[in-house]
């Protein structure tokens, strides 16, 4: 499909102004710590991740925990290609001026896998872990959906709707566990 026969164009985000201002101003502030940091943390966000993750599942919810994050992925792996290719929504280097892109990028923009990724996970574990654990995680996600930002991988509209999507499935997942116990 063409540019031209496309319903949802391909600049789409670049009409909502708070959402490309946000963008520079997390993006044009460069730290050498920051780029340091996220140059490792980022794959933090990546699925590959999760049997690091996975304890904390396990010794906080047991066998339903895993389920119940099984599920929430399941849910967050079919909503995000889903998405991505219905709005196949271009990178912010592709359509700014003045990037700093910290990693290469592939696929599409809207909305941030990563940041799904994380929020779903933090959906989970706050059915189940401490104060501290919860705690972990919403640290864990917010420095994911931030990095993708400031790492020039993702507007700030991808990112809130990735994490609407990582908490959406970890709720809709406890839903469909209900079934289950």
């Amino acid at each position: 499909m063409s540019d031209k026969e496309r319903i949802i164009p391909n600049d789409w985000q670049l009409k909502i102004k708070w959402n490309v201002r946000l963008f520079y101003l997390i993006n044009s502030k460069r730290s050498k710590i920051l780029d340091k940091f996220y140059k490792y943390y980022f794959r933090l966000g990546k699925s590959y991740t999760l049997p690091v993750f996975l304890p904390f599942f396990y010794f906080s919810g047991k066998l339903e925990g895993l389920i119940h994050l099984a599920v929430s992925l399941i849910i967050t792996g079919i909503l995000m290609p889903a998405i991505k290719y219905t709005f196949r929504h271009q990178r912010p280097y592709r359509l700014l001026e003045d990037v700093h892109l910290l990693e290469p990028v592939t696929l599409k923009s809207f909305p941030s896998a990563d940041t799904a990724y994380a929020f779903t996970l933090l959906s989970v574990i706050f059915f189940y872990g401490s104060l501290p654990v919860i705690l972990f995680f919403l640290i864990y996600a917010v420095l994911i959906g931030y990095g993708r930002v400031y790492m020039g991988a993702h507007f700030p509209l991808d990112v809130i709707t990735g994490a609407v999507i990582g908490i959406f499935s970890g709720l809709i997942g406890k839903y469909l566990l209900g079934f289950l116990y």
